[in-house]
């Protein structure tokens, strides 16, 4: 089955460049040439994004279960952080901002993590940008514009605005979510065009390759101990809630 699928996928190619030319018009070598150049490039993209989410869907448990790997030790920086700089607690998320699988973290998950554990102090919430370019090539961009946003004091709220709107992310909507959020306009655009916010993003995706992060969301759960690091086991995926709370509240047994 798996070889079949390359040969369908040339014959369609190839069907749709014959539907293009009229009937019984000539063809020389050069033209012909030309459009087995494109089928070949095309089936090269085509292999290229397949292979991106094949290993993306990897880090998706089927039945549940935890995946993990074993102990890490990641930088937090100078990512945007909610809660307690000393809550015993510090949750770390190399994430993506065209990711479904991160939406879905942010749009189920997380509120009530901050309810209940950021907001009452125990657990500090760390957001690091691991931006997939190939897959989702108007996600690292997206990043910049949240920390051009942060210069104004408005780094979550355009957070928030960006995971609710994946699918207007091009750099003119990024200006338009920019003042949704209230920031001054110029100021931003200025800073979005500048670049000066994607060596930021840059660490983000050379410390997430440092623990072995592959795929997003990727976690690190782990006691917050003195200086920029936090030591524990990474979790792969959009976990559900609970799983959460069980890491949390065991972590917070162990202080």
């Amino acid at each position: 089955m798996k070889r079949m699928i390359p040969v369908l996928m040339i014959l369609a190619l190839a069907s749709s460049v014959r539907a293009q030319a009229p009937q019984g018009a000539p063809r020389d070598l050069t033209a012909i040439e030309a459009d087995l150049a494109q089928i070949k490039a095309d089936l090269a993209a085509v292999k290229n994004q397949l292979g991106q989410l094949m290993r993306l869907l990897s880090q998706r448990p089927a039945d549940g279960r935890i995946t993990t790997s074993g102990p890490v030790r990641t930088s937090l920086g100078d990512a945007p952080m909610l809660g307690r700089a000393d809550a015993p607690v510090t949750l770390v998320e190399f994430s993506d901002y065209q990711c479904p699988f991160c939406q879905r973290f942010f749009a189920t998950t997380l509120s009530a993590l901050k309810k209940h554990y950021v907001d009452t102090g125990k657990v500090r919430y760390v957001f690091r940008d691991f931006p997939l370019d190939q897959m989702h090539p108007q996600a690292r961009k997206a990043a910049e514009a949240a920390h051009c946003a942060g210069e104004q004091g408005k780094y979550w709220e355009m957070h928030e605005v960006l995971f609710q709107n994946q699918r207007t992310l091009a750099p003119p909507q990024l200006t338009v979510h920019a003042r949704t959020v209230g920031v001054d306009g110029s100021k931003f655009d200025e800073c979005l065009s500048s670049g000066r916010h994607a060596a930021r993003v840059e660490r983000g995706l050379a410390d997430g390759a440092a623990v072995g992060v592959q795929g997003t969301p990727t976690f690190v759960v782990g006691k917050t101990k003195p200086g920029d690091f936090v030591e524990s086991t990474p979790i792969r995926g959009a976990q559900p809630l609970e799983m959460f709370r069980r890491i949390i509240d065991q972590t917070l047994a162990e202080q």
